[in-house]
């Protein structure tokens, strides 16, 4: 019995882009400026949740949130660094 094989597909050519004729455009800056936004807003809405608690009901929410806080300003730092920013 004869083995049939599958047709061979054409090979078809990775799409390419070129900078001239791409119409996505990656802008190092704006990745920064959309990350530090993100951090700063995350920052921010902790800040707002930490203002609604209660120190004596609420003690371990307020150190999860003080450790998330301390968390997005650690990773924003590193960002600034990255980016050639002074923190």
């Amino acid at each position: 019995m004869r083995r049939q094989h599958p047709p061979v597909a054409p090979e078809t050519p990775a799409l390419t882009f070129h900078s001239s004729t791409s119409p996505f455009l990656f802008n190092p800056a704006d990745a920064w400026n959309v990350m530090s936004s993100y951090y700063l807003e995350k920052i921010q809405e902790h800040n707002e949740r930490l203002q609604q608690l209660n120190l004596l009901e609420d003690a371990r929410e307020i150190a999860t949130i003080c450790h998330e806080i301390i968390r997005a300003k650690k990773a924003l730092c590193k960002l600034s660094v990255r980016a050639g920013y002074l923190a």
